[in-house]
């Protein structure tokens, strides 16, 4: 026998909305977009950037190669969260016995506002220009990487980065098993293979704006933010990046190893952990 709460409040059908005074962030409500703010950028003087997630930050060691911080993207997001305005309802129950997990309108503030905030460092070295975003699903929405790539994307088009500039993408992916070769003409994917998070919404708007690219798509484990690499992958990456610096080839792949190690992103054994 199937025993349901018998609830007063009206559920909304399709979850557009919630009953007034009780917030349901994972429905759909109208607000603001983040608004991104890109520091000034002579990208004459570059020949190659390089748009990666963080997983990838341990190929470029900010010590070895001396980075150079050039600016910081912020993407910031207000939203205001409007209580409710009517008298509060009498129930003939407890309002908090029977919606434990809810908050009591009765109580609910009027307005609040709350400001989310991701930053981004942009560095160089040589003739190189890196920027790679921190990626984290338990706290950052979607909705930022997306604003974030596009707002990338347009500046690189209002430079015309077709011109004279490589563009190249180092995304990983928990679908593919390989690496996998991308460009703005043709691609190694395979169904049922895709990418998501930062690289899949780059490659996305580099496509829909035309833009030359060269992209690698590493395999990975485990949700984004959070990835982990393989020994295999680690040193086709260095392979691939090693022809960008001017550093010995063992002190490089060493240093790589290193930080991928200390980062948490490598796999097993590979991980340092012993037990």
């Amino acid at each position: 026998m199937l025993f349901k709460q018998w609830n007063e409040i009206a559920e909304p059908r399709h979850q557009l909305d919630s009953p007034v005074g009780i917030a349901d962030e994972g429905s759909l409500q109208a607000c603001a977009l983040p608004k991104v703010s890109f520091p000034v950028i002579d990208f004459k003087m570059y020949r190659r950037i390089v748009l990666s997630s963080a997983v990838m930050n341990p190929l470029f060691p900010e010590r070895l190669l001396k980075l150079t911080n050039i600016g910081d993207m912020e993407a910031t997001l207000e939203i205001t969260t409007v209580g409710s305005t009517e008298d509060g309802a009498i129930h003939s129950w407890s309002f908090d016995e029977n919606f434990p997990n809810e908050m009591d309108p009765e109580r609910a503030q009027p307005e609040e506002t709350r400001s989310f905030k991701v930053s981004t460092p942009i560095v160089s070295f040589d003739d190189t220009l890196i920027i790679s975003l921190k990626e984290n699903f338990l706290k950052d929405s979607p909705i930022f990487t997306n604003i974030i790539a596009e707002r990338i994307v347009r500046e690189l088009a209002s430079y015309g980065a077709s011109n004279d500039i490589d563009v190249v993408v180092l995304g990983t992916s928990d679908q593919v098993t390989e690496m996998k070769q991308v460009d703005h003409d043709s691609t190694t994917l395979n169904p049922p293979e895709f990418v998501t998070g930062f690289a899949g919404a780059i490659l996305t708007q580099l496509i829909g704006c035309c833009i030359p690219f060269q992209g690698i798509i590493a395999p990975s484990e485990g949700p984004i933010g959070y990835e982990k690499l393989n020994l295999v992958t680690m040193q086709e990456l260095v392979n691939l990046c090693h022809q960008w610096v001017t550093v010995d080839r063992d002190v490089y792949k060493n240093e790589c190893y290193r930080r991928w190690r200390l980062e948490g992103a490598a796999i097993g054994a590979q991980s340092g952990l012993y037990i």
